[in-house]
């Protein structure tokens, strides 16, 4: 995470942010689990496999405090931990990578409220105002029950893949358009892009492969990045970023090859991939004018005809390709956030929150997580079972010595 990080998560969540505060160092790499128990072809979606799935109990409080002076307007936007769904309008042609149902949903001490807001990306928030005068407050409160399904495509034929039509909505959000700090019109970004997917007619599996694959490997993590999004270009000149410019370079270069391709933003509960949540588990974040402890975190999807949206990290290396884990929760898609008072630009739409320069306030956004169902392995079982197998492979070498000595010994005593 960045220096700035500990106020990062709260800005997502309820206002602006320039995401490249959200950031994780680059993890060790772990295996890809192999049991799929569910493929669907429906709605678009298809060639995906669940492999894992945890269910969690999530259960969210805010409360910002204004703390002197005379009445002040403050300006909310919070995003809600959506559903992601093939079957659900909002989320068209997404593999169910997060199944959530919203329990309870409380605001209070607001003047103007508009709940349930969904922008131009599907994105859902809850909007809201309030004057607050000393000591006034507003809080939120939210529960939720979500599953997140590890989720990997596997063995994608290029006879799989429909065709792209490139006057659909998707390529008008997220493909056509030179966007700041995603710059598919940079001459230098169209020759790296054409350069590494070469000349010869590959599969669009193929040539996201090859972009994923360079920008792992070319680019230099960077945790101590500033809160300002730096961008394609930037991380490309400069060889480096957090995960915002490897999702962003990766994006870019997909964009440049008329494959359409989004962010996508959230936290995680660990950026340690081998960890493997029991039931009973719990977790608990929090963000303040002071310190924060969550992880944030960005990632990437990219579109397929007849496969949906492919998930990858280019951050987390080569087993993060067409994969995503049980570690991560969905909040946003989509471009064009601005962070007052400096405008900075992320990834989330229009400058809705806002409070005056002399305004004193504190706050403390909470996350607390509860495992409530897990299908995996207690990951101490895979060390016991190859202590196991080693155990049993040197037992039959010294049974086999055994044997062989005692052969010997008997043939010398005729």
């Amino acid at each position: 995470m960045k220096a700035k990080a500990k106020f990062a998560l709260i800005y997502l969540l309820f206002f602006p942010i320039a995401f490249s505060a959200y950031s994780t160092a680059p993890l060790l790499s772990t295996v890809s689990y192999t049991n799929p128990f569910i493929s669907s072809p429906d709605y678009g979606v298809s060639n995906y496999d669940i492999t894992q799935s945890v269910k969690y109990n999530v259960e969210i409080n805010f409360t910002l405090t204004h703390q002197s002076g005379p009445g002040n307007n403050y300006y909310f936007k919070f995003a809600r931990l959506n559903n992601r769904m093939p079957n659900v309008t909002e989320t068209q042609y997404t593999p169910p990578y997060q199944e959530s149902e919203i329990l309870y949903n409380s605001i209070t001490g607001y003047s103007v409220l508009d709940m349930g807001h969904n922008d131009q990306f599907n994105n859902t928030y809850d909007l809201f105002n309030a004057t607050l005068g000393a000591e006034g407050k507003v809080t939120l409160s939210q529960h939720y029950i979500i599953e997140l399904n590890a989720i990997s495509f596997q063995d994608i034929q290029e006879t799989d893949i429909g065709i792209y039509d490139k006057s659909d909505e998707i390529f008008d959000l997220y493909c056509n358009n030179t966007e700041p700090y995603y710059e598919r019109d940079d001459p230098d970004l169209i020759f790296l892009s054409n350069s590494i997917v070469g000349p010869t007619n590959i599969s669009v599996i193929e040539k996201a492969e090859k972009i994923y694959n360079w920008v792992y490997n070319n680019l230099n993590y960077n945790g101590g990045l500033p809160l300002q999004e730096m961008g394609a270009s930037w991380a490309y000149n400069n060889s480096q970023g957090d995960c915002s410019e490897y999702s962003s370079l990766m994006i870019t270069l997909l964009r440049i090859q008329d494959i359409p391709a989004r962010k996508v933003t959230g936290f995680l509960i660990s950026n340690n991939p081998a960890l493997r949540p029991q039931v009973g588990n719990s977790w608990s974040f929090y963000v303040s004018e002071l310190a924060s402890n969550m992880l944030g975190h960005a990632w990437v999807e990219y579109y397929v005809p007849n496969i949906g949206w492919i998930v990858c990290d280019p951050t987390w290396g080569t087993n993060y390709f067409n994969r995503i884990d049980f570690l991560r929760f969905n909040l946003n898609v989509g471009a064009n956030f601005f962070l007052p008072p400096y405008f900075t630009v992320s990834e989330f739409g229009n400058p809705i929150f806002g409070y005056p320069p002399s305004a004193s306030f504190t706050y403390r956004y909470d996350v607390d997580i509860t495992v409530i169902e897990s299908n995996l392995l207690p990951l101490e079982q895979f060390p016991l079972l190859f202590l196991v197998f080693i155990g049993i492979g040197i037992a039959a070498v010294l049974i086999t010595i055994i044997l062989i000595t005692r052969i010997r010994r008997n043939k010398g005593g005729y």
